[in-house]
């Protein structure tokens, strides 16, 4: 026995290897040591990060507020660090391979812990390993740099598996293990797959309880349920700091409750997001069955050209349509010069056509998770019995129904008004990781019941085989054959196409999808023979049916994956580590003409030439409107400066509110509020937008700003505002340099005399003024307003900070010459700091006194 249990613990270690192997293959370029994944999240996050890592690095404190984005915002989800953060390190270890290749390992290496929990045997693990972890959705959010999402992703499974353990009353090694892995999902810090995976498991402990109602053993179960909650609660304790802060956060951010209700319609959420916003990316009923088809809707909305050869061969009909029809108008234009024109314009907007033709705005690709995997999923519902097929089938079915989404509205309001914490998270569509675990998890389940139920007659399997095996043959012939009839393959793009280019594209897509459906036929009817074979005693090796089930799994997913994460993501180290270059080189010129990647890195230099110079012309305080980028949505600009814009989820939702109020560029909506458009003037001053990049990217140019208030200045007249929406709407009529807006104007004085205020000293979470008045008055800041840890001081007392503007800070200062200081305080991670601390060495000593006790327990029963 002893002997059995080393030796798979031997090939356990030898399965991890393997699995680190193929994530180190898939990712080769990062092994040779000089190419990097580019990920254009992590390029937003390396620009609103540089500001508190440059802190960070010259000074060895940790901040919690930085004004590189959006006028100032807390770093609580930039990457900000805090003490004795333990738990941390152990994610570190874990990901000991090179990026992206650690994220694909901690995939695998977590389901093999649930395998081994589950089976107990190495085989089976290995396959839900590779069934799990080879999933494409993973593979498209590594490409676009949504590391935390997989990150956590990454745990749900040894989570499990902890949790699995308590109820089967292994209490201190579940206990230890569920404490553990959910303290690593929660360092992981993506709250929305967390809650995700909650709803999983919350169905697994349903069934449990349905299990142990039957069985009479209530009192086992709620042992396991109370340990469960004790070590979630302990996790929790291990990662307090950060949830602190950013619960904290949150009722002020996006996700938190909106004061302001004028631009609101019958689709807002007073207490969360808006529904439109939460439903925008909703999966398409039909749009499922990508997760079997890969390219059944047409792959990603930027498809590749190699995909649109119809669309391609097109372009010379088109063109010559389109030159007859200019050259009939205009009897001097040359034919073949007007024809070589637009078919040299036609080819080169190839790209832009989508071949997607799905629901979504916009999608880097199908969520697919195997033709193999969903096959054995399939055959599982018939294969296994008891409460993990139904639980399993459950979470599977409830998440592809909350992915549709806008498409079952009915049933997704049911989840926005009642469920707790839903309207906090936006993108439904991704609310299929639920199915990207349980699916996987029910199609090992199905190998290893047909392998080892001996409950499973020869017979029985033999007509689930033909039966259900069968019928998806049978359905997947009915698609390859008659697809391209049942379905329309129309995007609402195509009517903004010319007739014959729409019915090209239209063409490609049919193409697409019976090529892939096909390629699915082809995968289904492998797994059916080689299990087949095993049945009928054909073949009597069950491991090398494993073997065969684990090769098709790996070719069939790889060859998916690498469609949307491949070697053309990988590019030269130096220009991953500072994707903001200032000069273009000979290399990077000639790199950039073969990698649309680093075309992307070579096409801001211009604009990063201007940021950069202006830094070193003025080294002072204030903030750049660059309307050269993406205002809003991009963060490049904060890697030089202190941006009015930047990128971000979960923005402060009074900066949110500005951004919806004043720069839409909505005449509509301005005159419904009685705005004249200009207003945005104003506010881009009162937040000391000193310099506006105007042009495009190619030929950007820097305007000094000759309105700009400056840091803070005082006033002369308070204005009365009812509330939020009474105050958001008079900022932009005032005269912000003598007047200003707040609550209960008639609590606080404005001085008349002449007075002034400067800016002494500069920290991102320290700011120090000196002012100088002849009478008690009042100063605005141009800070954004947080009243959760920012502290003001005059002479070094304390003193309330005003809500200002509506989104600034605003201080009563008696008269005379003071010193005044703003620093931020967050009283959440000082006191998260204690628990965190207390925390790790409550668990220290549950891992001490559970491994002692296991070491009991394990020698005396070898004696």
């Amino acid at each position: 026995m002893k002997q059995k249990i080393n030796k798979n613990i031997l090939f356990s270690l030898i399965a991890l290897v393997i699995l680190a192997g193929i994530a180190l293959v898939y990712n080769m370029p990062v092994v040779s040591g000089n190419k990097a994944l580019l990920q254009p999240d992590i390029v937003n996050y390396k620009g609103s990060a540089e500001e508190m890592l440059t802190y960070q690095k010259k000074t060895g404190e940790n901040i919690y507020w930085s004004d590189a984005m959006f006028g100032g915002m807390p770093t609580y989800q930039t990457g900000a660090k805090y003490d004795y953060n333990f738990i941390k390190k152990v994610d570190e270890v874990l990901r000991f391979l090179p990026r992206p290749a650690d994220y694909i390992f901690i995939l695998f290496g977590g389901f093999f812990i649930l395998g081994m929990v589950l089976f107990r045997n190495w085989k089976y693990a290995l396959l839900g390993a590779l069934l799990f972890g080879l999933g494409t959705y993973f593979f498209i959010i590594i490409e676009a740099g949504h590391n935390a999402k997989v990150h956590a992703i990454a745990y749900f499974a040894p989570l499990a598996a902890g949790i699995i353990l308590l109820y089967r009353k292994k209490y201190i090694l579940g206990f230890i293990l569920t404490v553990l892995f959910m303290a690593l999902e929660l360092v992981a810090n993506h709250p929305q797959m967390t809650y995700y995976f909650g709803f999983v498991m919350a169905l697994y402990v349903l069934f449990e309880l349905i299990d142990a109602v039957k069985k009479k053993e209530l009192k086992p179960f709620a042992i396991s349920s109370l340990l469960s909650l004790g070590a979630i609660v302990l996790a929790l304790g291990l990662n307090s700091t950060n949830y602190f802060a950013t619960y904290e956060y949150s009722k002020a951010s996006t996700r938190g409750k909106n004061t302001v209700t004028v631009l609101q319609n019958e689709h807002s959420n007073h207490s969360g997001l808006n529904k439109d916003y939460i439903t925008a990316w909703s999966y398409g009923k039909l749009e499922t069955l990508n997760l079997f088809i890969p390219n059944f809707m047409g792959g990603g909305s930027t498809g590749t050209d190699e995909y649109k050869k119809n669309l391609e061969k097109s372009i010379p009909e088109i063109a010559s349509g389109m030159a007859s029809q200019y050259v009939a108008q205009d009897s001097r234009l040359n034919y073949q010069e007007v024809y070589s024109q637009i078919a040299n314009s036609l080819a080169n907007n190839i790209q832009s056509i989508p071949t997607y033709w799905g629901e979504q705005p916009f999608t880097s690709g199908p969520a697919y998770q195997g033709a193999v995997v969903i096959f054995l999923f399939i055959l599982g519902l018939f294969l296994v019995k008891g409460r993990y097929k139904w639980w399993l089938f459950s979470a599977t079915l409830l998440s592809m129904l909350l992915a549709w989404g806008k498409n079952l509205i009915w049933f997704t309001d049911l989840f926005i008004d009642y469920v707790p914490f839903y309207d906090k998270f936006r993108a439904v569509s991704s609310v299929l990781v639920m199915a990207e675990f349980t699916m996987p998890l029910l199609a090992v389940l199905a190998v290893y019941r047909f392998f080892t139920d001996k409950s499973l007659t020869q017979e029985f399997k033999q007509k689930i085989l033909y039966y259900a095996g069968g019928g998806v043959v049978a359905f997947l012939l009915i698609l390859w054959l008659m697809g391209g009839s049942l379905f329309s393959f129309e995007s609402v793009i195509d009517s903004q196409l010319p007739d014959a280019m729409a019915k090209a594209i239209r063409a490609d897509r049919i193409a697409m999808f019976k090529a892939d459906t096909l390629r699915t036929l082809f995968f289904v009817v492998l797994i059916l023979a080689l299990l087949i074979a095993y049945n009928l005693k054909v073949l009597k090796q069950k491991e090398i049916v494993i073997g065969g089930i684990c090769l098709l799994t790996l070719v069939d997913l790889w060859s998916v994956d690498k469609r949307y994460l491949n070697d053309e993501n990988f590019i030269p180290k130096q220009w991953v580590q500072n994707p903001f270059p200032t000069e273009m080189s000979d290399r990077m010129m000639q790199a950039a003409q073969q990698n649309p990647n680093i075309m992307q890195i070579a096409y801001r230099i211009p604009t990063n030439k201007v940021l950069s110079e202006l830094k070193k012309e003025d080294s002072s305080h204030y903030r750049v409107f660059n309307q050269a980028a993406n205002t809003f949505n991009d963060a490049s600009t904060s890697y030089f400066v202190n941006s009015v814009g930047g990128y971000h989820g979960a923005k402060l939702q009074n900066i949110q509110n500005i951004i919806d109020v004043y720069f839409s560029g909505d005449s509509i909506q301005d005159q419904k509020l009685g705005l004249k458009g200009n207003e945005y003037q104003n506010i881009l001053s009162m937040l000391n937008a000193k310099y506006w990049i105007v042009g495009g990217g190619q030929e950007p140019k820097e305007l000094q700003n000759p309105y700009v208030a400056g840091n803070a200045w005082f006033v002369k007249e308070l204005i009365n505002a009812k509330d939020d929406n009474d105050a958001i709407l008079k900022i932009g009529k005032i005269d912000f340099k003598n007047q200003a807006v707040v609550e209960n104007a008639d609590k606080f004085k404005a001085g008349n005399s002449v007075a002034n205020i400067q800016l002494k000293s500069y920290q991102p979470n320290k700011l120090v003024y000196q002012s100088n008045n002849n009478e008690d008055g009042f100063a605005v800041f141009s800070e954004i307003f947080y009243n959760k840890g920012w502290i003001a001081k005059i002479d070094g007392r304390e003193t309330p900070i005003i809500k200002t503007n509506y989104f600034l800070r605003g201080l009563e200062i008696p008269k005379g010459t003071h010193e005044i200081i703003f620093s931020f305080e967050p009283q959440s991670v000082k006191i998260g700091n204690k628990v965190t601390l207390a925390s790790n060495i409550l668990f220290i000593l549950i891992i001490l006194g559970g491994g002692f006790l296991l070491w009991r327990e394990n020698k005396e029963r070898s004696l």
